[in-house]
């Protein structure tokens, strides 16, 4: 985790911290969740005044982002589990809890979202900064933590695709791997998206023009990352329908073969069946020539069918088109 300087904070004890960066207007409590212990952050409310209505949509498990308000308290639960991140070992969850000039933020781990939300609002220059312009540095910092991700899943389509080494199977698995994972990551933006921009409608009257226009470029920002999740879904679609298609393709020449094959033989086989039936009158029966005569008239059937199929395949792919008119085109 990223270490704050030292004036920047007050340590209460090792899972709780009061913030104080340059430029803040507002108390500021920071807690880190001890396992299922919640002393902390009872502890943590009472402080700020929060009311204990609002400390079951904290700890309870939604599995996805939300927005809550109690009692002139906003909630903003920001959320995403490992199963939707590539290569991540643990996912992010962050509370944000607000007034008007108090916060409570709680987190699961040390992910340094908090510490660069810090270094963020101590660059900010001109005037102090309230609880809205916070939420909004750590909403851009809780989004930083999609982008690697999602550049991740764009090599891998770029891998999936120009690597000649891949089979066709495979590299429709990985396409279909990669595009399940951009939707499940998808799932879980959109609460996160909608969350925001709720947020964003309930600070329309209180906010500062600062904190309005970082509302207001965090929410731009949130849809610049939906926006892309979905071109990088449609991509996969693409490489996945162009796998498909050729695929097809393949077993279309595979049939087409097949099908000259069984044009050809299926005649030999009739006559071949048809002379060896055990009854009696069949021709060449007791002719010592008989064998070679019926191979010579096999072999001329065979010759005969391949030069029609070959006249018939050669005059279909120059025949010209006839264009369509309609009957008050006629003269």
């Amino acid at each position: 985790m990223k270490d704050l300087q030292a004036e920047w904070y007050e340590q209460i004890n090792p899972f709780v911290r009061e913030l104080r960066p340059p430029g803040i207007g507002f108390r500021w409590i920071d807690v880190i969740l001890d396992g299922d212990d919640q002393k902390d952050l009872v502890w943590a409310m009472k402080e700020l005044e929060f009311p204990e209505e609002i400390l079951d949509p904290i700890l309870t498990e939604h599995g996805e982002s939300l927005r809550y308000r109690h009692a002139g308290v906003s909630l903003l639960r920001l959320e995403l589990p490992a199963a939707a991140l590539l290569n991540a070992r643990q996912g992010y969850f962050l509370v944000i809890v607000l007034s008007e000039d108090r916060m409570l933020t709680l987190r699961r781990n040390r992910l340094g979202i908090v510490e660069d939300a810090c270094d963020g609002i101590a660059d900010v220059q001109g005037g102090e900064i309230g609880p809205l312009g916070a939420l909004a540095e750590l909403g851009d910092e809780f989004l930083d933590r999609i982008g690697p991700t999602i550049r991740g899943i764009a090599k891998l389509l770029d891998d999936a695709e120009s690597d000649p080494d891949l089979s066709r199977d495979r590299r429709l698995d990985r396409v279909t791997t990669i595009r399940r994972a951009l939707l499940d990551l998808d799932r879980y933006l959109d609460p996160l998206q909608n969350a925001i921009h709720r947020s964003q409608l309930d600070a329309t009257t209180k906010a500062t023009p600062y904190e309005t226009e970082a509302l207001r470029g965090l929410l731009d920002r949130t849809n610049w990352i939906e926006h892309r999740i979905h071109g990088q879904v449609d991509r996969a679609r693409v490489l996945a329908d162009r796998e498909h298609v050729l695929a097809m393709d393949e077993l279309a020449s595979s049939t087409f073969r097949l099908s000259w094959i069984a044009t050809i033989f299926l005649p030999l086989t009739f006559v071949t069946g048809l002379l060896g039936i055990n009854v009696g009158g069949i021709p060449f029966a007791s002719d010592n020539l008989g064998f070679w005569v019926v191979c010579g008239i096999l072999g001329l059937i065979a010759v005969v069918t391949v030069g029609v199929l070959a006249i018939v395949a050669r005059s279909s792919r120059h025949r010209p088109s006839t264009p369509h008119t309609s009957p008050g085109d006629e003269s």
